[in-house]
C-alpha cells in the first residue's frame, strides 16, 4: 500500500473519530469521508493504469 493510500486511511479514521466526538457535524464529516474515499479510489485507478503501461 502506498503512503498516499495510508494517508487517506488515516484521514478517514480521523473523520470517523470526529463524528463520535461531534455527532452534530456528521453530515459535513461524512462528505469529507466520501471525498477521501474517492481520492483513494482515484489513486488506486492511477496505479493500475501506470502498472499496465509497464
Amino acid at each position: 500500500m502506498s503512503a498516499a493510500n495510508e494517508y487517506c486511511d488515516r484521514e478517514i479514521a480521523k473523520c470517523k473519530d470526529m463524528i463520535r466526538t461531534w455527532p452534530h457535524e456528521a453530515p459535513c464529516l461524512k462528505r469529507l469521508i466520501k471525498g477521501w474515499q474517492r481520492t483513494k479510489q482515484q489513486l488506486k485507478n492511477s496505479e493500475t493504469i501506470n502498472n499496465a503501461k509497464d
